[in-house]
């Protein structure tokens, strides 16, 4: 099926690795030129190295932390100078850190807010007038489960992505008669990396084998296995497509079957 984008230009957050690199190869190999960034500048550098040995499409990259002003404006001005503008648009950051509701201080809440929340305005605010300009353009934004059942422990990440969710089904309204679509994937559990690093070190405090680890992991996913990085990442290029303009406003789960609201 072709998706359409061909020629297209993306810029896809946190692409160093697992969710962000799946994406940013997944749209490479529609044809789609990137621009990529990551908080690791040899990690980013070798993600744009793999990616271009994998596809044709142009690669450039910018290493910067999205919640830090400084180096958000770096990105903003970065990409301009490389693609103009954006026809496509991902956020992708990474979760605060796990703590209970009651635990939470009000600069724990404005240091995730400041983290999740800020970054995706801001740049949303950069390049949606040129979206509009062209009445064609693709917003995704990598969110969590939690959005949708939340988890114990993530009271920051919770509720600051839930807010995500909010402002993002808002801005969908407003900008569908433009010819932009704005959806959230939530990851449920994709071997990635990092889940791999997790994994094993809640693994050595079992003292299971990997296994046993393993099956008792995934025994609440209905696929009873993990996803896969690829998997995630081709879901996210047909949203970018041409052939998913009907479909916007929506979060939609990769998750194996692990949600178990209907709704």
């Amino acid at each position: 099926m072709d998706f359409g984008i061909k020629g297209k230009h993306a810029l896809v957050c946190a692409a160093s690795r697992g969710l962000g690199f799946a994406i940013a190869k997944a749209l490479a190999q529609e044809g789609v030129d990137l621009t990529i960034s990551a908080r690791d500048s040899e990690k980013l550098n070798q993600a744009a190295e793999a990616i271009r040995k994998l596809s044709t499409a142009k690669v450039e990259c910018i290493a910067g932390d999205l919640s830090v002003p400084a180096d958000r404006q770096r990105l903003i001005d970065f990409t301009k100078e490389k693609a103009g503008g954006l026809d496509i648009l991902v956020h992708n950051v990474g979760g605060p850190k796990a703590q209970a509701a009651q635990a939470t201080s009000s600069a724990d809440w404005q240091e995730a807010f400041d983290k999740l929340f800020l970054p995706i305005v801001e740049l949303n605010q950069t390049f949606l007038p040129g979206m509009k300009e062209r009445k064609w353009g693709r917003i995704i934004t990598v969110t969590s489960l939690s959005v949708i059942e939340p988890i114990a422990n993530l009271a920051l990440s919770n509720g600051i992505r839930s807010a995500v969710t909010a402002m993002l089904k808002t801005l969908s309204d407003e900008v569908a008669q433009d010819g932009i679509t704005v959806n959230c994937l939530a990851p449920g559990l994709i071997q990635t990396a990092r889940t791999d690093e997790l994994m094993e070190s809640r693994r050595k405090l079992t003292g299971q084998s990997k296994e046993d680890y393993m099956t008792d992991y995934v025994a609440s996913i209905p696929a009873k296995r993990l996803g896969d990085a690829d998997e995630f990442g081709a879901v996210a290029a047909f949203l970018a497509s041409t052939k998913a303009q009907y479909v916007t406003g929506q979060t939609i789960c990769v998750d194996g079957g692990k949600r178990r609201s209907v709704h």
